[in-house]
């Protein structure tokens, strides 16, 4: 069994992985395979270890970042519920994209039939070209890994000692697996009652139930 190894790499670079793509039946070919790529060792960086970093590059006190960082969610929210974009500076540009679910005809469209399907997201041309020159790092090439139950555990609990909610793209990086199995693998922790799914289809996430995972 392949194991990750801890990534050492300079800051502003993206360490990657590549793994075979398998189909439906969990087969890839062999002579010819397709690659996928993905970023591993990534985590996500709270809300308070921004404010923290901010504070430490001039001369705002944590405490009023914190503040701000918190206002600017609150009006971020209003101005959306709103119908409104938002604009970030060099961040990008928020806006809500709307649907009517499956209804085919004008006439028949009623208000309560329209709902937010997403919150989109369109980054700025400076944040686009600082991701375009991004230093890659390769972590290694390698093929699926077969985990047991055992290890698939060990992976999320350690996953769930630093985070509240988990993706599905999360599990493809931390089980080196592709979406499919991704899937799999949290259709079956559901269904075991130790994974509940939060959020709609297209945004939705993942958290633990009460005794699994360390939580």
């Amino acid at each position: 069994m392949a194991t990750r190894n801890f990534i050492q790499k300079e800051a502003g670079t993206i360490a990657y992985q590549l793994r075979e793509k398998h189909d439906l039946r969990g087969e890839s070919d062999t002579d010819n395979p397709a690659l996928a790529v993905s970023v591993v060792g990534s985590r996500t960086v709270t809300a308070d270890e921004l404010a923290k970093e901010i504070a430490a590059s001039c001369t705002i006190k944590e405490a009023d970042v914190a503040g701000v960082l918190t206002a600017l969610s609150q009006r971020v929210q209003s101005t959306l519920l709103d119908g409104n974009r938002v604009e970030l500076g060099a961040i990008g540009t928020l806006s809500v994209t709307l649907t009517c679910g499956n209804k085919h005809r004008a006439d028949k469209v009623k208000a309560r039939d329209i709902s937010v399907r997403r919150i989109a997201f369109t980054p700025s041309k400076e944040l686009s070209n600082a991701m375009r020159s991004a230093k890659m790092v390769s972590a290694g090439s390698t093929r699926t890994q077969h985990l047991t139950d055992e290890d698939i555990t060990a992976r999320l609990t350690t996953h769930f000692a630093t985070n509240d909610i988990l993706y599905r793209s999360e599990v493809e990086s931390l089980c080196n697996c592709s979406r499919y199995r991704a899937m799999q693998i949290i259709d079956t922790l559901i269904e075991a009652g130790k994974l509940r799914a939060i959020g709609r289809r297209n945004s939705r996430h993942y958290a633990p139930a009460e005794g699994h995972f360390g939580k």
